[in-house]
């Protein structure tokens, strides 16, 4: 019972964001023209400690969900600069992704590495937001008896706050909608909102830009043409690692669209439609939504 609760944690989404985040800066950088995976492991052969060449190959497995492989590059990364708060972060975030797919009896002891290398992570750098994220996922939704810790959980919060209001914000949302507060979530949901029509920023973190999104979509008409902004971005940088899938995107999509008086909201629908079809993970309250929804929309 309890290795279930843990194989179902939903760390996934978060270290691969971060990954692709890591991707995006890196390899607009480094390489103007996409290098293949095999072309990276040449070099790599060749200049073993160049460690721009490990991320990219690491970044490459991560995509792949090729955990294993990734996790090889990042611990060689480590090992080439052991006090990387970034490096620690991607192989913490990485062993945990990993933790999803192992077999029962591997599952704790790559949660416990994950956790102790995103914990020296967040504790080399002070404003290292997403090391902070991935544990407060990790605290909150496990089961004590396997390393859960809900006072740990908000003490990270807290400190992502102090790095960044918003992030702290959507952070708190997070901890209290996972302990079905109703109250705490009310408030936070006000909190962000205000925040959002005040300072209307974009994330390079790609769920804060959908959590953002669906939650604008359910303020009057004029705040959900804000919500299209951040959905559209969660889909421009959607990656099949991200915990929220395409079905529900377009789902809010059509939805803002058609709130906002907007032509395209039948092509979203449709698109939602298939992409519930294609979707191996069914959501039945999601597909009564798209279903409603369609038939509001005038062809």
């Amino acid at each position: 019972m309890e290795n279930a609760k843990l194989k179902n944690i939903f760390f996934r989404i978060s270290k691969l964001n971060f990954i692709l985040l890591f991707t995006i800066a890196c390899t607009t950088y480094l390489f103007p023209q996409k290098i293949s995976l095999d072309s990276l492991i040449q070099i790599h052969q060749n200049k073993p400690q160049d460690e721009k060449i490990l991320i990219e190959i690491g970044e490459l497995y991560a995509a792949e969900k090729k955990w294993d492989l990734a996790i090889d590059s990042y611990e060689k990364l480590v090992d080439l600069d052991p006090d990387n708060p970034d490096y620690l972060y991607r192989l913490g975030g990485t062993q945990a992704a990993y933790s999803e797919v192992v077999s029962k009896f591997r599952v704790l002891s790559l949660i416990n590495t994950a956790k102790r290398n995103l914990i020296k992570s967040a504790s080399l750098d002070v404003e290292h937001i997403y090391s902070r994220w991935a544990l407060v996922q990790i605290l909150t939704e496990l089961p004590q008896i396997l390393g859960g810790n809900k006072e740990n959980a908000l003490i990270y919060c807290n400190e992502i706050q102090n790095i960044s209001f918003i992030h702290g914000l959507i952070s708190y949302h997070y901890f209290y909608s996972f302990q079905n507060n109703q109250d705490k979530i009310t408030e936070l949901e006000t909190d962000i909102v205000n925040y959002i029509i005040s300072t209307p920023s974009l994330f390079e973190f790609n769920y804060f830009n959908f959590v953002v999104g669906r939650l604008l979509t359910t303020q009057n008409d004029k705040i959900t043409k804000l919500s299209i902004k951040y959905l559209e971005t969660y889909l421009a940088n959607y990656s099949s690692a991200d915990r929220f899938t395409l079905d529900e995107v377009y789902y809010y999509l059509a939805y803002s669209n058609y709130r906002a008086g907007n032509t395209n909201s039948k092509l979203l629908i449709n698109r939602a439609k298939k992409a519930y079809e294609n979707n191996q993970k069914k959501n039945p309250n999601l597909n009564k939504k798209i279903e409603e929804l369609d038939k509001l929309i005038k062809p």
